[in-house]
């Protein structure tokens, strides 16, 4: 403290000195004895050589070095500093401009103190010095950095704490935001997820680990009709019947029991129901049951009738393959069939004669046959006592009763032992407007309805005609055996040779007259069997087989022709040579019938009969019709109508699978014009994919109904996938005048318009038709064509190619196995490795798919990509 005053004091007393002007007298020695004895820290500098000229007492013992040793020691000693602050520091001190310093000294001890030092210049003499006080404030400076390192430290920390509170207030503003906005976002997913599910028309509900209920949609109120609030919590003993509460109570225990999804179907109050149940985990951590439950009824029946619908069709397609050993056994096969097909219990077949009136009974069931007690069963009845079969044959309508026992208006009481009738189903099979025969059935355990009924009628249909059919084809071949043996037995000598000449039918008559056997003439030329000479020595005989190929006509033998036979033995012959025609019309042969004069014109008339028909269809060929109209043209065949049709399919069938399958689509488009025409009616085929068809005293309307039922009886033809169409024109003859030849041009402009019209649409159906017989013949190819047009589509897309580009790359994708149709289904479903003949039926597939697709106009762009779809 008295430091602290005389320093106070000898400032104060310095800065008086100073107030005087630097040149003023030299203070005194008495001036350095009071400042000596007092003790303050003194110093007094020279500038200019930077060297202490005096050190008080006090001075030697802070700095701890001798007074006299003190003196005289260069600044730069005892100050901590570089030269250059220094001498700054003195400068400052000289010019007055600060007098007050804070440094650092050395002691002699080597400890370093902070001292705070007062400089002012005064005059000694002529020469300025610096007189300096320190003052030791080392003890300060350290308490004042430690209270600055505190305060520095307690604003720090009051910072972190402020910048925490501030940091968790705003994490904490944060979370209450983002909170509030996920409670925002559930309460609208909950908003939405609630429309949502009461939006779905299925039953949607969620139960806990006890089965009861925790959320159900609108769908499950209505279905329970009752509120959600009445729903949850409860359990489905509480809110419906048993029954059904245990049907869904199984399926739920069972999803609980093996976690997974179950899928089931639940059959309630006239209704079919899909559930789809799962297991849930619970917020417990508990599981639950959810579930939606669709009402598949509508889905159910169509599956149902579809079931139906192919389960017929393999009927048919086996009443129609399999080789029954009389018609009988058909139809009493598919009377089986039908209670198949219709779940039914009990049946019989009535055959009905439309001329006496009569139904027959042909079969009854199996069942129906044990379970009938009645001591006399009638086989046949007259129509107007049989009852309801009677009513049902008159009216030409079947007859659906599902509720016998309530009674029906035209029934009869059943007889004692009768087999007891809940529900019956009687069916007129009506083949051209004709009743053919009536099938009933009975006690099926479900009502009959119009689709049971659909399928039933189709069945016994398309049954009857394959009978007709069958018949038809047995009539067919017994009459071409009846022809090939009036050939070989009549008693004039047949001979028929090939286009070049070449025996190929000897008769036994023909083979006594020429001395050669069959055997033996069969494959040489004619002229070596058949030698002619002329009756008369040197006279020449116009060769008759040769006469008839160049001419393509009939030629007669000259009425002086010899025959000589291979034994020298001579024949005086009359006979014929007709030129033999294909389906083109083309000469392919000539059939020669030589004999004696006797019975010449019965004979001809049988050889001439069998070149009028075509050999491959067996219908009239074209010379027939020409000849043939000249004896209709005339005014008591009027009106006169002539239909012309063309197979639209032909030319498809031979260039994919081969003229033996365009064969076979003529001959059934032969076999189903015969079904639908009436007798009298005259049928040829007119050229080689066109049929001409006469019909005296038949007019416009008529015609025209007849059409419709050709094309519908055709379409039903199928060959590999290849639908039998037709285009067909008809035009009528109803005045003398008119031309028939004309008649016949208009109906073929008509043909050739509607075939022009339809082809587009036919076009699609044949590309159609064949897709399914491919498919369906292998579902490995279906599978495989839908991949491949996928790569294609994404390939299309990641190339960028345009729209229509990239549609037509899909279409080639999808038809670039087409033509593998042609192969058999065993090497198109081989799994195993492929024979080097199979293999090369295989490499045909891509030709034979471009020659498909370039049949078609929409396709046509297609079939180069598809042909060179497997280049090496």
């Amino acid at each position: 403290m008295k430091k602290a005053v005389l320093l106070s004091f000898v400032s104060i007393l310095f800065l008086v000195s100073l107030s005087f002007p630097v040149h003023s007298y030299p203070v005194d020695e008495y001036f350095w004895h009071i400042l000596a004895a007092h003790g303050p820290v003194m110093l007094v500098i020279d500038p200019e050589t930077g060297r202490i000229d005096y050190a008080s007492q006090a001075a030697a013992d802070f700095f701890g070095y001798p007074a006299e040793e003190l003196a005289g020691m260069a600044v730069a000693n005892i100050a901590a500093g570089s030269r250059e602050e220094l001498a700054a520091i003195m400068v400052a001190a000289l010019t007055r401009e600060e007098h007050h310093f804070t440094l650092q000294h050395r002691l002699a001890s080597g400890e370093t103190r902070t001292v705070e030092l007062y400089a002012y210049p005064y005059l000694e003499g002529d020469r300025e010095k610096l007189f300096t006080i320190v003052h030791d404030v080392t003890a300060e400076s350290r308490l004042g950095a430690q209270n600055r390192a505190l305060a520095i430290a307690c604003f720090a920390a009051l910072m972190a704490i402020i910048a925490c509170l501030v940091f968790i207030t705003h994490l904490r503003e944060k979370n209450l935001a983002e909170l509030r906005r996920r409670n925002e976002e559930i309460n609208l997913f909950n908003e939405l997820r609630r429309g949502f599910m009461n939006a779905i028309d299925g039953l949607i509900y969620l139960k806990d680990e006890n089965l009861r209920y925790l959320f159900a949609n609108k769908a499950m109120e209505e279905f329970y009709r009752l509120g959600e609030k009445e729903i949850v919590g409860r359990d489905d003993y509480d809110l419906g019947p048993a029954a059904l509460a245990e049907r869904i109570r199984k399926t739920d225990l069972e999803v609980l029991r093996e976690q997974r999804l179950i899928v089931d179907q639940i059959e309630w109050g006239g209704r079919v129901l899909k559930t789809t149940k799962f297991p849930v985990r619970l917020v417990t951590g508990k599981y639950g049951v959810g579930a939606y439950i669709q009402d598949v009824t509508e889905e159910h029946a169509r599956l149902r009738k579809e079931e139906r619908r192919l389960l017929r069709n393999s009927i048919l397609v086996e009443i129609l393959g399999r080789n029954f050993s009389s018609t009988d056994e058909q139809l009493k096969h598919a009377l089986d069939e039908a209670l198949r097909l219709t779940e039914s219990k009990y049946g019989y077949l009535h055959l009905y004669e439309e001329e006496t009136g009569e139904l027959t009974l042909l079969a009854w069931s199996r069942g129906a046959a044990e379970d009938c007690q009645l001591p006399d069963r009638e086989v046949k009845h007259r129509l107007e006592r049989a009852g309801l079969l009677g009513q049902v044959v008159a009216r030409r309508q079947p007859l659906i009763v599902n509720d016998y026992q309530k009674g029906y208006p035209s029934k009869k009481e059943l007889p004692p032992g009768h087999i007891p009738i809940t529900r019956f189903l009687l069916v007129p099979v009506l083949i051209e407007d004709r009743v053919v025969a009536v099938l009933g059935l009975a006690n099926k355990e479900e009502d009959y309805d119009q689709e049971v009924l659909h399928q039933v009628t189709v069945l016994m249909n398309m049954v009857w005609q394959a009978k007709e059919r069958r018949e038809a084809v047995d009539n067919l071949a017994l009459e071409r055996q009846k022809y090939f043996l009036t050939l070989l037995s009549i008693g004039d000598g047949v001979m028929v040779v090939d286009r070049e000449g070449k025996i190929e039918i000897l008769n036994e008559a023909a083979q006594k007259m020429t001395g050669w056997l069959d055997r033996e003439a069969v494959g040489r030329h004619y002229r070596e069997v058949f030698v002619l000479t002329h009756e008369e020595e040197g006279g020449q005989v116009q060769d008759p087989i040769a006469a008839a190929l160049a001419t393509e006509r009939i030629q007669k033998l000259d009425n002086k022709a010899v025959l000589v036979s291979r034994d020298g033995k001579r024949y005086h012959l009359e006979d014929s040579a007709a030129p033999i025609k294909d389906s083109s019309g083309h000469t392919i042969g000539v059939v020669l019938v030589f004999r004696d004069v006797t019975a010449e014109k019965e004979q001809r008339k049988k050889i001439e009969y069998l070149s009028f028909r075509d050999p491959l269809t067996g219908l009239y060929n074209r010379r027939y019709v020409e000849e043939k109209l000249q004896e209709l043209d005339s005014g008591e065949n009027l009106p006169l109508s002539i239909i012309v049709g063309d197979i639209n399919s032909l030319k498809l069938a031979n260039d994919i699978f081969g003229h033996s399958y365009g064969d076979q689509l003529l001959q059934r488009t032969a076999e189903a014009l015969r079904r639908v025409l009436r007798t009298g009616d005259i049928i040829a085929r007119w050229g080689g994919d066109e049929f001409l068809v006469l019909l005296p005293h038949t007019g416009a309307r008529e015609a025209e109904k007849i059409v419709a039922r050709i094309k519908d009886e055709v379409g039903r033809e199928y060959i590999r996938g290849i639908q039998g169409t037709i285009s067909l024109g008809f035009a009528t003859k109803e005045k003398v005048e008119q031309k028939v030849l004309q008649v016949i041009k208009q109906a073929e402009d008509a043909m050739y318009t509607e075939k022009s019209l339809g082809r587009a649409g036919n076009d699609r159906r044949m590309l159609g038709n064949l897709l399914v017989a491919f498919h369906k013949a292998s579902p490995r190819e279906s599978g495989h064509a839908d991949r491949v047009a996928r790569l294609c589509r994404n390939f299309g897309i990641k190339l960028g190619l345009a729209p229509r580009e990239l549609e037509r790359l899909v279409e080639a994708g999808f038809f670039h196995d087409l033509g593998k149709i042609v192969l058999d289904r065993e090497v198109l479903n081989k799994v195993g490795v492929l024979t080097e003949q199979e293999w090369c039926q295989v490499k045909r597939h891509p030709v034979v798919g471009c020659r498909i697709l370039k049949l078609f106009d929409e396709t046509f762009d297609l079939a180069d990509i598809v042909l060179s779809h497997h280049e090496r």
